[in-house]
């Protein structure tokens, strides 16, 4: 692979014409870099005068992911002519690309991780780097300099260069170590050299560096007077220095603080950082103003303060203000100002500013009003704050209700924009959710009411209803219902008495539902208390309604859901209403055009519909024992009715069905459409009518008409998934009263499963072991349908591939195990099923879909815990025996090879737990197989004693009886793994030994 070669790639990716080409020439290049001809190559080309800018931002990029992942590729003693070649490249673009720049320090970083300090001299790297740069001319080392004394502090515990865990963790102690090193070399350069641009570079390394110290290694009295915190706060004056200084005093800020206090030793950095910080605000109310001028469209002549400067302070306001909460919520007068500063942040026009003040007001107000923080109060000295800061907060709420009224020009603007306002009322929501914490439910009401007030007033003098104030009233008060006034409370009561005659708005409707929906379980208290007699009827009307606006549907159906959840027997009297409602939304939604009739109800789409029967069917679930019988009844005929018409329709002229089904269905395209809505309704009936006889009774009957619909609906794997449903839910409504349909879905399950393949027919039958798995007597059956499942499902999973293209059959077959293990062991542990489940979970442990892969690590590490063998006795440990010794050397080398690379990192974990079932309940012969898996890993990917170190811990847990050794197993193996990780080199030696004979695929 010569230069030219590169070059000639390199222009084809960025310039020919010919997608093909450029795709082609990508894939080239990308081998190429992973090659070892890219270290000279990229060397050659950089240090060529006449290569081109995108050729050497290209090789620098490739020379720095070079450094990175492949510095074990280099023969040994080759870091020090790297080094100094780095230097000298980042020398000669000292005053060049500053993008090329920023890739070669990015190297020199990543070479300071892979270099130990010895290798560097006495003062380590970065007095070397320093030396280095320093015997260079000044115009071209300076440039070089700042860089590197921003990226070194960036890079510090990075996991981008391939180092070993204990070198990252030594790396972050050495750069620690280094701050005032470094610290007086920005002072040095800021002494020597003078201008802005050259200031902002110091301070932006500046707050680099403190991002890695902590108070422990800084003397506060000496930074209070260090030239470079009055470089950062002189530099809060300057529109050039202001952005950099912000950052500066912010890491001040931070490293000043402990827990919403100021650490004792900062304390003389704190006054000077606070009352320079807090002499901003006129500053920032002048910038408001003019924001609020602005956007009136006004122009008063005076200078614009820039709005990034604006939010630069408000962002110094809330970090003073969050740094400090714990004092600042003692309420002593000197920590006040920080409250006042953000108060007007709050006012600001500008809904991103102004949200920025909102963490702030969440930390005081849960200071006052729980334990939260270092020394909680008392209950007294609580109050006394909480009396302190009622002003505060009241303004606050003043402040922000005004910030959720729809815009005039609402209909006019893009999607993207209204989702922005959606998501900044939702901001302001939380933020009046925390005041009325403080300020307590009563108080909050009046305040958030009396813009409603004023709207009332203007009507009654003859003017319009102003509708967007209005419903900004009623969507705070929606979102502070958590913090909801007393039960009974006469002002709410009257909120919600006037919601049914506000004006047909669709916005306002809307709200006016959510309203309802958000207050339910408040409303159902005050009900109790005999204070919603006449109120209910009317919100019921109210509800109806809106569900015949588009508009409104949405809310009213979810407010119809809520308020007979939480008020099911103050909405029994109501019942005739709402099943009246029941019968006239049957042919709404997706059956809007069924057998069941026109429907009014032409605003519904199906989830809406879905949440009026859940609604109706909770009513039914409040009514007394013998009534609700008949109410079960009631709710199950029309849908009955509307199965039955859809299966008695004729057949399609084209005799085909859509969406995939089998052609030789008898159901005609409509028909389809329509039956499986109709059965999500009737899972819905099922599920939450909570009444095990009659659903158990009420299955039964439908069990034919239901059996038939599965039938016709095999051929479509979205309708089988909704389908599967109805029976899942039933059987858990009902419980073990369905026993007498155990028969007839222990023969019918399997025969579903077998035809469709389908992995929602396991779920059903996890549900059938966990209500009848206590039962001994019906065991055998159980054992039957689980044999037959198993079976038919590990036929599936005979290879990696079967279970990566079929994930949901193996996540639900070893849940379905495992829920077998939970209730019904003696099930699982049989000499033909058990060994069927091992073999399936070896085939597919090294899955990449995350539930089929937890699933079956799972039912590993409960397979292996001890209590199973406690409770199931020695015959178990037998089976597990027999079936475990001639597959575990396999199995363990694969977890192994999981844990290392195969598996994405998060699972190591999960891995880590099998492996302590597996020793805790195996022993010394665990340790065995675990030795022989880890000796297989090559000293390239980690040497003896990296493998040692988890076979100690190891040892530790199989000699004890106790949960002890886990977290060391987990850490060891962590360990490991990030190690053997740590680059392609190393990762691909490790899995191709740990596999080595394993056929993971079947043979071509």
């Amino acid at each position: 692979m010569s230069r030219q070669n590169v070059l000639d790639a390199l222009h084809a990716l960025n310039h020919h014409p010919d997608s093909n080409v450029k795709k082609q020439a990508s894939t080239w290049l990308e081998h190429w870099q992973i090659s070892l001809d890219a270290w000279s190559v990229s060397d050659s080309i950089l240090h060529d005068a006449s290569s081109s800018l995108e050729a050497q931002y290209f090789c620098a990029q490739t020379f720095r992911t070079k450094v990175q992942r492949d510095f074990e590729e280099l023969p040994e003693g080759a870091a020090a002519s790297l080094r100094d070649s780095l230097v000298e490249l980042l020398l000669r673009f000292g005053n060049g690309s500053p993008p090329v720049r920023t890739q070669l320090c990015l190297a020199v970083a990543a070479l300071v991780a892979h270099m130990p300090p010895h290798q560097w001299g006495p003062g380590g790297s970065l007095q070397w780097l320093v030396q280095r740069l320093s015997s260079d001319s000044q115009a071209a080392a300076l440039p070089c300099l700042l860089e590197l004394l921003t990226i070194l502090p960036q890079e510090a515990g990075s996991y981008r260069p391939a180092v070993r865990p204990e070198r990252r963790r030594q790396l972050i102690q050495e750069m620690e170590a280094a701050i005032p090193t470094a610290l007086q070399l920005l002072t040095t350069v800021l002494q020597q050299h003078t201008g802005p641009d050259v200031a902002v570079r110091v301070l932006v390394a500046f707050s680099e560096w403190l991002k890695l110290a902590s108070s422990r290694s800084l003397d506060g009295a000496a930074l209070a007077q260090h030239p470079l915190v009055t470089a950062a706060l002189e530099g809060l004056n300057s529109e050039r220095t202001f952005d950099g200084a912000v950052d500066a005093i912010v890491e001040l800020v931070y490293v000043t603080s402990s827990g919403g206090q100021p650490e004792e030793k900062m304390l003389p950095l704190v006054a000077r950082l606070v009352p320079a910080v807090m002499q901003l605000l006129p500053r920032f109310m002048r910038a408001s103003q003019q924001a609020a001028a602005q956007a009136h469209a006004a122009d008063d002549g005076s200078e614009e303060e820039d709005e990034e400067t604006a939010k630069g302070m408000a962002r110094l306001f809330a970090e003073v203000g969050e740094a400090f909460c714990g004092l600042i919520a003692t309420g002593s007068q000197e920590a006040l100002q920080p409250v006042e500063a953000l108060l007007a942040v709050a006012a600001h026009p500008d809904d991103e500013l102004a949200a920025m003040s909102f963490n702030f007001w969440h930390r005081l107000a849960r200071h006052l009003t729980s334990s939260f923080g270092a020394e909680p109060a008392s209950a007294e000295e609580l109050r006394r704050r909480v009396a302190v800061f009622t002003p505060a907060f009241e303004q606050l709420v003043a402040r922000l209700r005004g910030r959720v009224r729809y815009p005039a020009d609402w209909d006019a603007w893009e999607e993207d924009d209204r989702d922005d306002f959606r998501r900044a009322r939702q901001d302001v929501g939380d933020a009046l959710l925390d005041a009325a914490g403080v300020l307590g439910g009563e108080r909050t009401l009046q305040l958030l009411t009396e813009p409603l007030a004023a709207v009332g007033a203007q009507v009654a003098s003859g003017g319009a209803f102003d509708w967007a104030t209005a419903e900004a009233a009623l969507y705070c008060v929606r979102t502070t219902h958590s913090n909801a006034p007393e039960v009974g409370n006469a002002l709410l009561l009257q909120l919600f008495g006037s919601l049914p005659q506000l004006p047909a708005v669709p916005q306002l409707q809307y709200t006016g539902a959510m309203l309802v929906a958000a207050y339910a379980d408040w409303l159902a208290k005050t009900a109790a208390a005999g204070g919603t007699a006449d109120l209910m009827p009317q919100l019921l009307q109210m509800l109806t309604t809106g569900l015949l606006d588009k508009e409104a549907a949405k809310a009213a159906a979810l407010a119809l859901r809520h308020l007979c959840d939480a008020c099911g027997a103050a909405m029994a009297p109501h019942l005739d209403v709402l099943m009246s409602l029941y019968q006239r939304i049957q042919s709404a939604g997706e059956a809007s055009t069924s057998t069941a009739g026109p429907s009014t109800h032409t605003a519904l789409e199906e989830t809406d519909v879905q949440q009026v029967v859940e609604a109706v069917a909770l009513v039914v679930s409040a009514l007394p024992a013998e009534q609700r019988k008949a109410g079960l009844e009631a709710l199950l005929s029309p849908i009955v009715v509307a199965l039955q018409a859809c299966l008695q329709q004729p057949p399609p002229a084209n005799g085909h069905v859509a969406d995939g089904h089998a052609a030789h269905s008898n159901i005609p395209v409509n028909g389809i459409d329509h039956a499986t809505p109709l059965v999500d309704r009737m899972t819905i009936v099922f599920r939450y009518v909570s009444d095990p006889e009659g659903v158990a009774k009420a299955l039964q009957q439908v069990w034919p008409l239901l059996q038939t619909v599965i039938e016709h609906f095999r051929g479509s794997t979205r309708a089988t998934e909704r389908l599967s449903r109805c029976p899942r839910y039933a059987l858990r409504t009902a419980g073990k009263a369905a026993a007498g349909l155990l028969p007839t879905l222990t023969e019918t399950l399997p025969r579903w499963f077998e035809a469709t393949r389908h992995s929602s027919f396991l779920y059903v039958a996890s549900e059938l072991i966990k209500v009848f798995g206590s039962n001994p007597d019906l065991a055998p059956e159980l054992g039957r349908l689980f044999e037959r499942l198993v079976g038919l499902a590990c036929e599936q999973l005979r290879s990696l591939k079967d279970v990566s293209d079929d994930p949901d059959i193996a996540d639900d077959t070893f849940l379905l195990a495992g829920r077998g293990l939970s209730y019904c062991p003696a099930i699982v542990l049989t000499p033909v099923t058990l060994p069927r489940l091992l073999d399936a979970a070896t085939a597919g442990i090294l899955v990449q879909h995350r539930d089929a892969c937890c699933s079956i690590l799972t039912f590993l590490t409960r397979l292996f815990e001890p209590q199973l063998l406690l409770h199931c006795g020695p015959t178990a440990a037998t089976q597990i025996t027999a079936a475990v010794v001639p597959r575990a050397p396999v199995l363990v080398r694969l977890l192994l090879a999981g844990a290392v690379g195969a598996l994405p990192s998060p699972r190591c974990g999960d891995v880590s737990d099998v492996l302590v079932a597996l020793l805790k309940a195996t022993h010394d012969q665990g340790l065995q197989w675990l030795k022989a898996a880890v000796d297989v890993i090559p000293d390239e990917s980690a040497t003896a004693a990296d493998r040692e170190q988890l076979l100690s811990a190891a040892v530790a847990v199989s000699q004890s009886n106790n949960a002890a050794g886990v977290r060391p197993v987990g850490h060891a193996m962590e360990e490991l793994s990030e190690l053997v990780r740590r680059n392609r080199r190393s990762l691909e030696a490790a899995q191709r030994t740990l596999l080595a004979g394993i056929q993971l695929y079947p043979a071509p």
